[in-house]
């Protein structure tokens, strides 16, 4: 994604993963938060304009730097290799990136007094993958997933938490039908194995690429409007 924003809030370092607050003044006590997961080789810069059209008053949005450095302006929470065609992820570096992002969570949560149960994970590419795998294997942490542009990995799903606990986590999934990084049948997999554990995720497919479009923001500003 392209970062396009007219502001630039601070980089704050006082928790496990470098991240940028957009509203803190702005939102209240007991709020909602949201946290902003980028794709591998971006950095937290580029989801502000995502979280800016989903800030409010109740809703409190960090946008999160992944912990690997990828280059001068580039992150992520693991290494892939798409030389062979499809996506083979570095399992060590993504296990430490997702106790990383466990640590992070529940140290906003108490920084920033978000009510119990309000933590919504808003991720793109490699930054919804690791949103999934939070929900899947400790559902307790978060409330709400928005996943745009990504795909579950076969590790999460064998080793989800029991279907009660994760039902009670919320589902949004918005993926470009013709995306050439991370192809339409990940989402509609990911669909089909959410619905096997008894959940019905709202997923918004649009005639586009590897991206986070207008129609996919609308609507999943639309679902967490929604959400109580």
């Amino acid at each position: 994604m392209t970062t396009v924003t007219t502001t630039q809030p601070p980089l704050l370092t006082d928790l496990s993963l470098a991240y940028r607050p957009l509203n803190p003044t702005q939102a209240t006590g007991g709020q909602r938060l949201l946290l902003l997961l980028h794709g591998v080789g971006g950095n937290e810069l580029n989801l502000l304009p995502v979280g800016e059209q989903l800030a409010g008053t109740h809703t409190l949005v960090l946008s999160v730097r992944a912990p690997l450095v990828f280059g001068p302006l580039g992150f992520g929470f693991y290494e892939v290799d798409f030389s062979s065609g499809k996506p083979v992820f570095n399992h060590a570096q993504q296990l430490a990136g997702q106790q990383l992002l466990l640590d992070f969570i529940r140290e906003a949560s108490a920084r920033y007094g978000s009510a119990a149960g309000q933590v919504y994970l808003l991720g793109f590419s490699q930054g919804a993958i690791m949103a999934y795998d939070v929900a899947l294997t400790h559902p307790a942490l978060v409330r709400g997933v928005l996943a745009f542009s990504g795909r579950m990995l076969a590790e999460s799903r064998q080793h989800h938490a029991p279907a009660a606990a994760v039902q009670q986590v919320r589902f949004f999934l918005s993926h470009g039908r013709h995306d050439d990084k991370l192809p339409a049948f990940y989402a509609d997999e990911a669909v089909t194995f959410l619905q096997s554990l008894g959940i019905h995720p709202h997923y918004e497919a649009f005639e586009g690429g590897h991206e986070v479009s207008a129609v996919g923001l609308a609507a999943a500003r639309q679902w967490l409007r929604q959400q109580s």
